[in-house]
């Protein structure tokens, strides 16, 4: 509230000033930044910093979902955090070298919450009486 920007302008300010100080000495965390904005926006803009680092030739940590980052150059490593495979839902906090493999196991945990499209559309249906209906934008 203070500086009265939005979270994404207040993440490029931000990175900005960061990318603006950094050396090849530096060491830089990045965690789920660009969540305020669409995925193709994420890509774009996490594909400019990632550019960026490589011209400075930083070691850091990108923790992120966005696959495409994972495999961004040879200098790259890719690594995923596991789960039980018995239930995906729990999380092992063990994390292994390896490429990105699209499982965010978003469907699990909206499971384990009850918020499936399905169970969504159960509950309206059930308490309110409203008729839920799938929408789809057209590409």
């Amino acid at each position: 509230m203070k500086n009265l920007r939005g979270k994404l302008q207040d993440e490029l300010v931000r990175i900005h000033d960061i990318l603006g100080e950094a050396t090849a000495n530096s060491v830089i965390v990045i965690n789920e930044i660009f969540t305020s904005t669409t995925l193709q926006d994420q890509v774009f803009l996490s594909n400019q910093i990632m550019e960026k680092l490589d011209r400075l030739d930083i070691i850091g940590v990108w923790v992120t979902f966005i696959d495409e980052l994972a495999g961004y150059n040879e200098k790259t490593v890719s690594m995923v955090s596991s789960v039980v495979p018995e239930n995906t839902a729990q999380r092992t906090f063990k994390i292994t070298r390896r490429p990105a493999d699209g499982l965010a196991y978003a469907l699990s945990v909206a499971e384990k919450y009850r918020l499936t499209y399905q169970m969504l559309s159960n509950r309206l249906n059930n308490e309110m009486g409203i008729r839920a209906k799938a929408y789809v934008t057209p590409k």
